[in-house]
């Protein structure tokens, strides 16, 4: 008993209090009480009050028993329960202690896979942290609340959380040796952790950091999608997806030491997290110096049917809502998982591979036109990608052949898209010698226009308007209103030292040359302000100018030379109202429609050969209040030639952002994985809990302890890949005597350090094994007819035993161990500079999408082993 709960026992019955006893400070009689009582109290009252002080400073309880002696009873119970609570710690903020398992925490005996040479592993490794030799203490910690609705994916950095001040005290100047640990997701409520079952809430993967007193996490402003801070432990190789104003935690050494002063900690992270081993053979451990503070980020994926489903265990999962592109089965005995889980690419996506549109303000008729009406829209929005306007597929005009666009004069950000086929192929060209004027010409792109308009905001928002009558540009800003902001117009970077508009925090206009990495020269006025206005946190101005500028110190606007109407920018924000050093950057890009006439040609690119297909995905909220989601993130997703991996010669899907179907970079913080025209079900019924670790840990002895890093190894692309559904001549697809398939992928790396753990990451429901080999140095494929087996894991898959852990579908990861021969264990192996080959099979019956084929190892540099035999 750890909490205190008073209620009023009238009908209805009503909690009147929720006192958590490691809380109270002290219990005492009124009459020895050093607490101001309550007035009107009759002196027989006195004898049966209890006062309840805090440690917190919260204001004192006043409790009337019956008598006397019911009184004596309670204040002798509570003063027990107290010590107790005090003891053995609060829930999820316990003391050190080997004894409360607590009840959140899976209870089971850890199932390892056999290393070849390994004798009787599971019969003679310790089957619990708590009997490991050296006898490790306990710890718990939440992370922040996790919310999210149904479809959400929830991925993100969250805030840093103090260890219990136990922990810190006594590892203070000392190393901590993370031995292992354990994890669940679950809901905190008055009756304590109530688990929350996998197939309501999928854990994709976590990562996590614990630091010491010598770092220190900072939320430092991201300056842009090509920021370095932008940390890699988002996790599994993937960015974050960035949009302005974005803050993440990174870590900051202030202090270096003789031991690590952070770690990075994961293993068996996802579908398969809460039952697997997370930790090392004795001796082995992660060190921390002087530990002080963990951050998690988690990836969750929101499958919870709230009709059908129960939110704990038990529960038995049903299909919810999901996209088109969903592969997963919805109906009959093997719909035991949500579609949901594999990421798959929806409608709320837009895709963006540069070079795949183009749009042209000169000549005929596109070589190479789109198809139909729904080919011309994509291409639009592709050429236009990341400027924030908004198409609509309009009749086509008459005369108009192809695919056009075009500006709208009463609403600039929207783009009108016009089809028309074009079966003569017949192209017309007429250049014009004045570069401000246009003539027409009969089938021409962006014929008679003399207007146009370009509108983009990757940071600022840049809107200008080219009148060539005129020959004048109307140029409108918007961005902060207290710090200055400003935009370099044709440039990539300031080495490019364009001509530049900056705008103050009092809202004044400066002109300048800037420089390679400096505010360069200060120039003559050239624009007139003709509107300026703050509206909240935001300034907006509006300036014009002369197209040609004052001198070659200045831009000229001609951005039709070439035809493409393309003109690239720079834009900046500060921290200050002055010009300085700038706090964010982002590049960004004008394309140029013409305004209410003939519009701008939009053809298809210049086709690249398949896995060079990069570019952005970008998320594109509905209406919905409820949909958050916001933000692009770039394909980084490569795969090598074989022997590296297999995928490139597979033609596997998730090597080209145009063929890209789901995935891990089609899922991000607060998007919804289900099509623009599915509203979010069920917005008034979040669901929210949170990750609970318990880390097993040992006073560091530096000569039992071997200090162990993580490092990572993949063979898809390289983390992820999509696993076919397999029909007969694909390649890498076998068939089973009883008509299942299997999908078979291969990889060669070179490997590091000495072997002490490995997690092999994989997800349920298509996951069979993994299997990793050993080959001599210079082996051009390593697998299993040319080298030595290091390591086979087998997925353990769960059943409707009960066992609130092992639910229908979904795995758990047996990982292979290194480590003395008294636990069963092989002899640690080192591949520092030999060939590996990793093996992986999956379940092809059903197609499946972001399947991963990642190895986190646990290793250590021969130099830092402590008596023990490597092979």
């Amino acid at each position: 008993m750890r909490r205190l709960f008073l209620k009023r026992t009238q009908t209805p019955e009503t909690l009147l209090a929720n006192i958590r006893l490691e809380n109270v400070k002290e219990v005492s009689e009124g009459t020895s009480s050093d607490s101001a009582l309550p007035k009107g109290l009759a002196p027989e009252d006195m004898q049966r009050l209890v006062v309840l002080d805090f440690v917190n400073d919260e204001p004192s309880l006043f409790l009337l028993e019956g008598n006397a002696t019911d009184r004596d009873r309670f204040v002798l119970c509570m003063r027990i329960l107290r010590l107790y609570s005090q003891t053995f710690g609060r829930q999820g903020e316990p003391a050190i202690s080997s004894l409360d398992q607590g009840k959140a925490v899976v209870k089971c005996d850890y199932v390892l896979s056999q290393t070849p040479s390994g004798k009787e592993t599971q019969k003679r490794f310790p089957s619990q942290f708590s009997n490991y030799p050296g006898k490790p203490a306990f710890f718990d910690v939440y992370s922040p609340t996790i919310r999210s609705l149904y479809s959400q994916v929830f991925w993100k950095a969250l805030p840093p959380v103090d260890l219990p001040k136990e922990i810190v005290q006594r590892f203070d100047g000392k190393g901590m040796a993370i031995v292992g640990f354990e994890v669940d997701q679950v809901r905190r409520t008055e009756a304590g952790d109530v688990s929350v079952p996998i197939s309501v809430a999928y854990n994709h993967h976590f990562e996590s950091t614990i630091i010491g007193k010598r770092a220190a996490f900072e939320h430092v402003l991201i300056q842009g999608p090509g920021d370095p801070r932008i940390p890699e432990k988002h996790g599994h190789g993937a960015g974050t997806a960035w949009k302005p104003g974005q803050h993440e935690w990174v870590v900051r050494e202030t202090e270096q030491g003789e031991l690590p002063t952070s770690q990075s900690i994961g293993g068996a992270n996802g579908g398969e997290y809460r039952k697997s081993f997370h930790g090392y053979a004795p001796g082995f451990a992660q060190v921390v110096e002087s530990p002080t503070q963990i951050q998690i980020t988690p990836m969750q994926i929101d499958t919870w049917n709230r009709d059908m489903m129960n939110i704990s265990h038990p529960t038995r999962f049903v299909p919810g809502p999901v996209p088109r592109s969903s592969l997963a089965p919805i109906s009959g005995p093997d719909a035991l998982y949500s579609g949901l889980l594999e990421c798959p690419v929806t409608s709320r996506i837009q895709k963006h591979v540069p070079g795949e549109a183009i749009v042209r303000l000169q000549g005929g008729p596109c070589s190479s036109p789109p198809e139909s009406g729904d080919e011309c829209l994509a291409l639009a929005r592709s050429a236009l990608f990341g400027q924030h306007r908004r198409f609509v597929l309009d009749p086509a005009p008459a005369g108009t052949l192809g695919c056009t666009a075009m500006a709208d004069s009463r609403e600039m950000d929207l783009v009108r898209v016009h089809f028309k086929a074009n079966h003569s192929g017949r192209s017309t060209l007429k250049l014009h010698q004045d570069p401000f004027l246009r003539g027409t010409a009969d089938g021409a792109c962006a014929a008679d226009a003399n207007k146009f308009v370009g509108a983009s905001s990757p940071l600022v928002n840049v809107s200008v308007s080219l009148d060539l009558t005129l020959r004048q540009a109307r140029i409108s800003l918007t961005g902060p209103a207290s710090v200055w902001f400003g935009v370099g117009f044709n440039a990539v970077g300031m080495a490019d030292a364009p001509w530049a508009l900056i705008v103050d925090g009092s809202g004044a206009v400066t002109e300048r040359k800037l420089g390679r990495h400096e505010p360069g020269r200060l120039l003559k006025p050239s624009v007139s302000v003709q509107e300026t206005k703050v509206q909240g946190d935001l300034r907006s101005l509006t300036l014009t100018r002369p197209l040609k500028g004052a001198s070659s110190d200045y831009y000229t606007f001609t951005p039709f030379t070439d035809g493409s109407g393309e003109l690239k920018f720079i834009s900046a924000v500060g921290n200050t109202a002055n010009l300085s050093y700038h706090s964010q950057r982002s590049p960004g890009q004008l394309t140029f429609l013409p305004v209410d006439v003939n519009g701008a040609c939009i053809c298809r690119g210049k086709p690249v050969p398949f896995g060079q297909g990069k570019g952005s995905l970008e998320y594109h909220p509905t209406g919905q209040p409820e949909d958050q989601g916001s933000g692009s993130v770039g394909f980084n997703n490569h795969c090598p030639e074989q022997p590296r991996s297999d995928l490139l010669a597979m033609r596997n899907l998730t090597c080209d952002l145009r063929n890209y179907s789901g995935g891990q970079l089609a899922c991000h913080h607060m998007w919804s994985l289900l099509d623009a025209d599915q509203p979010i079900p069920w917005p008034d019924r979040p669901l929210e809990y949170a990750l609970k670790f318990r880390f097993w840990v040992e006073e560091y002895n530096m000569s039992y302890h071997t200090g162990l890093r993580r490092v990572t190894w993949g063979i898809a692309s390289p983390v992820e890949y999509d696993v076919p559904k397999c029909s007969e001549g694909m390649m890498g697809c076998s068939r089973e005597s009883d008509g299942s398939w299997i999908h078979t992928i291969k990889g060669t790396f070179t490997g590091e350090g000495v072997l002490s753990a490995a997690h092999f990451h994989c997800h349920a429901p298509t996951c069979l094994s993994m299997a990793m080999y050993r080959c001599p140095k210079g082996t051009k494929v390593c697998d299993q007819t040319t080298g030595e087996l290091l390591c086979v894991e087998r997925p353990v898959y769960g059943n409707s035993s009960g066992d609130p852990f092992a639910e229908p579908g979904y795995i758990f990861q047996p990982p292979c161990l290194w480590g003395s021969e008294e636990f069963g264990l092989q002899p640690p192996p080192s591949v520092e500079g030999f060939v590996l080959g990793t093996v992986k099979t999956s379940n092809a019956t059903y197609g499946h999408r972001g399947e991963m084929a990642w190895q986190q190892m646990y290793v250590f540099d021969p130099t830092t082993s402590r008596d023990t035999e490597l092979v």
